[in-house]
């Protein structure tokens, strides 16, 4: 033949013998080097013959030899063939020679799907099947190695038998998570983070958030959230294991899973009824109860010490304290929360990403607190009047720092502490505490020195008995409002959420203090913050001895 001729041949051919090799050994790097041999071996038979009748048999033929001599080579492995009890007639027998390539290929399905359905098996069943068709382990090797009796290890070989010829049948289709993933916009706790983080760490993965969202509206087995992702059943399982483990998920009596994480679905109904409500509440809670103190307050309480005698610093750190007492139920913050492997102890709650119509404002009314700091001997021996040395309080919101809880950091606290001890030398040693302090607004360098740029309180009883109590009117439009918010809070959630949700959504009035500085803000009742106030707005330390 001519060379000319023999190179389109293989031309081709190239693909086709390459999807040869790696149906017949599963492995690319493999695969590539059998192909290569089976070129090598066809185009320097081709430019020797003439004549040749049907080419498309004769290349076959050459690739089964190619690859007959490669596998001796290597250790002949065992086949599938005795999978079935029939050989010959199903996808676990080896191909006889005279098969061509358009029957290899569809045969090639049939061995895809062997692989897909062993993914499906247990994990036992898998790794059994795997030890003995695969690495030609002996029963009772495999049985000694995964602690089981022989019996047992033939038993599970039986049953794969017959799961796998059955499962082949199926038709899997992919989930609507497989063909449209779900993104999480936010996540966080409420309560104490453990020293691997929160939802945010454990959930960082986009094919975690589609897993855990799998099985929050229904409980599913690890195989059905597999089938619903539209992935291999084994990237599902480890990751399930450590969800359960953290509990994130929970396992369910029948064997499935429920996730166990407050999901956020935020839709155009809810947004419209949360529009109408929150304006309506936040004029009505703000005109008769946070207004009319406020404007009481017309001189800083001795045991108060604010930057620079500013009554506006020290009131946005009120509005806070002002909008808890709109609570009308008692709720215990642990009541839901899951204590974690890692010392964690906290409900954990995610956001939904969906397309929903944008709010403009709705940045302005993010908020991350209530966040409390102590030194350790305030933990050992504290009482409310007199902690041992310090505690302080912490809200992060649109107008001050937006750093959050990762950034509020006890050694700060502990660190300013000692600066106004004067234990804080400004040497190399203390540097960095230093750089901290300023970059988190806590300290201000000045033309004289250093400033204390934060609320400092001598007596945390004197700040609590600051505020007063709501009237018996303002606490019934806080029920109101929480009942209105809870029909809007559990649309789309699913039935074992609703209790959660309505529990924690008792005192909802209380996360109006963004909303409610707002309309401070444009009341004129507040003024925005200074460049030099912001970091630490809404920040008090209370100190002690």
């Amino acid at each position: 033949m001519k060379k000319q001729d023999a190179d389109n041949i293989i031309g081709e051919y190239v693909q086709k013998l390459y999807g040869f090799a790696l149906n017949k050994l599963g492995n690319p790097d493999e695969a590539e080097e059998l192909s290569a041999r089976i070129i090598a071996e066809v185009y320097e038979v081709l430019v020797k013959r003439e004549n040749i009748v049907n080419v498309n048999g004769y290349i076959y033929k050459i690739a089964h030899n190619v690859w007959t001599r490669y596998v001796a080579a290597k250790s002949k492995s065992r086949s599938f063939a005795d999978l079935s009890g029939t050989e010959g007639t199903n996808a676990f027998d080896n191909i006889p020679d005279e098969r061509d390539f358009a029957e290899e290929f569809q045969r090639s399905e049939q061995y895809g799907l062997i692989r897909r359905e062993i993914a499906y098996l247990s994990k036992t069943q898998r790794e059994i099947v795997v030890r003995y068709y695969y690495r030609q382990e002996k029963v009772k090797n495999i049985a000694a190695a995964m602690g089981l009796p022989d019996g047992t290890v033939k038993w599970h070989l039986s049953c794969t038998r017959k799961e796998l010829m059955m499962n082949m049948e199926k038709i899997r289709t992919i989930g609507n998570l497989g063909l449209q993933p779900i993104r999480f916009t936010s996540m966080g706790h409420n309560g104490h983070p453990g020293t691997k983080g929160d939802t945010e760490d454990f959930l960082a993965k986009t094919i975690t958030q589609n897993i855990a969202y799998a099985a929050y509206h229904k409980p599913r087995t690890v195989n059905e959230i597999a089938d619903e992702l539209g992935i291999n059943p084994i990237f599902v399982e480890d990751e399930v294991a450590t969800l359960e483990e953290y509990g994130y998920m929970d396992k369910l009596a029948d064997g499935k899973y429920r996730t166990n994480i407050n999901i956020d679905i935020p839709s155009d109904e809810a947004n419209a009824i949360y529009k109408d409500i929150q304006k309506k509440y936040t004029e009505l809670f703000a005109e008769k109860f946070i207004i009319p103190y406020l404007e009481s307050i017309n001189e800083i309480p001795d045991f108060l010490t604010v930057p620079d005698n500013d009554l506006n610093l020290l009131k946005w750190s009120m509005i806070p304290q002002l909008t808890d007492r709109l609570a009308t139920a008692e709720i215990s913050d642990w009541k839901y929360s899951v204590k974690r492997k890692d010392g964690g102890d906290f409900v954990a709650y995610a956001r939904l990403d969906v397309p929903v119509k944008k709010d403009k404002s709705a940045e302005i009314y993010w908020a991350c607190g209530s966040m409390w700091r102590n030194s350790q001997d305030s933990v050992n021996s504290f009482t409310w009047d007199k902690p041992s040395s310090w505690r302080s309080w912490r809200i992060d919101v649109y107008w001050g720092s937006r750093e959050g809880w990762r950034e509020n950091l006890t050694e700060d606290y502990e660190k300013l502490y000692y600066f106004m001890k004067g234990e804080l030398a400004e040497n190399e040693a203390n540097m960095y505490a230093y750089k901290r302090l300023l970059d988190r607004g806590y300290l201000v360098k000045t033309d004289s020195g250093y400033k204390v740029s934060i609320i400092l309180s001598d007596s945390m009883n004197k700040w609590f008995e600051l505020f007063p109590k709501a009237s018996d009117e303002v606490l019934a439009l806080s029920k109101e409002y929480a009942e209105k918010a809870a029909e809007a809070d559990i649309l789309n959630q699913p039935e074992h959420m609703h209790e959660q949700i309505r529990y924690y959504g008792q005192n909802a009035a209380c996360l109006l203090h963004t909303h409610i500085m707002e309309y401070l803000l444009n009341k004129g009742v507040l003024k925005l913050p200074t460049e030099e106030q912001r970091k630490g707005l809404c920040t008090v330390m209370f100190l002690g001895q």
